[in-house]
């Protein structure tokens, strides 16, 4: 008898272990999230049951429980993902290193150059905005905590991230870029030359083209596993009266501090 119990409890083990756990409730709000995470415009109630294939009805318990508990805010569009995932996630251990390391330096720059700064990472096809440093003047560009933006050819970010990984990492990321680009871009191709060329001067300066009268300068950051860049620094460069230190003095301030926060995470660049 106890043998027979024991290869029952045996056989359910084994089919329990394999089973597909089914839980509604929470893949409706993971649905819900990452719907809202498709793009920075709200969606309302209707919006979201007509993309999720779902009544209104249905979500809208979920939707109430996720703005209740922060996940998601109500603005006059509808509702839109809050910052508390990105908070959530700073808490995870490599993203707080590069956070409570990062932003005090960031800050001296800003300082410094009288310029906004950011620091973006690759996540999921994206680039995520994960330190955002605005600039003491009055007036300024700058781009918001918590933006994110598809990783693509034309994102200056994106392409010194991309330009700085070992050559398989680089082969995949390349196939991404081209993937998630506008359709006049560079072929992978022409677009491996770009990235050579960013690698081989360590940076890259473009006008931005998202923003007229801005210049986006952008450096890697390394980390101690040296298997590429980690993140990108930017400094959306804006002239103005008030700001004193020209591009090129800006672009070197942007440097170094590129490569003291490289070498405060673990980098061999000194």
């Amino acid at each position: 008898m106890t043998k027979n119990k024991s290869n029952v409890h045996s056989t359910l083990t084994k089919q329990l272990s394999g089973a597909l756990y089914a839980a509604p409730a929470l893949e409706k709000g993971l649905d819900i999230l990452e719907c809202l995470a498709q793009g920075p415009e709200g969606k309302t109630l209707l919006e979201l049951s007509e993309a999720l294939g779902k009544s209104s009805s249905e979500i809208y318990r979920m939707v109430e429980v996720l703005a209740r508990r922060g996940y998601i805010t109500r603005q006059d569009d509808g509702f839109r993902l809050s910052l508390k995932m990105f908070d959530l996630g700073k808490q995870f251990l490599p993203l707080s290193d590069i956070t409570s390391i990062a932003t005090l330096h960031m800050h001296e720059l800003a300082l410094l150059t009288r310029q906004s700064v950011h620091l973006s990472m690759h996540h999921d096809k994206r680039l995520v905005v994960v330190i955002s440093v605005q600039t003491p003047e009055p007036l300024g560009f700058s781009v918001r905590l918590g933006s994110h933006f598809p990783f693509r050819t034309d994102r200056t970010s994106a392409r010194v991230i991309a330009a700085f990984q070992p050559a398989e990492l680089q082969k995949k990321w390349i196939v991404e870029l081209v993937e998630n680009a506008k359709p006049t871009v560079l072929n992978p191709r022409l677009l491996l030359k770009k990235l050579n060329e960013i690698r081989f001067r360590g940076y890259e300066q473009v006008p931005s083209d998202t923003v007229n009268g801005i210049t986006d300068i952008a450096f890697p950051i390394f980390d101690a596993s040296h298997m590429g860049a980690i993140a990108s620094i930017n400094m959306p460069y804006l002239k103005q009266r008030d700001a004193q230190m020209t591009i090129a003095q800006s672009r070197s301030a942007l440097k170094k501090t590129a490569e003291t926060i490289s070498i405060y995470l673990g980098s061999n660049l000194a």
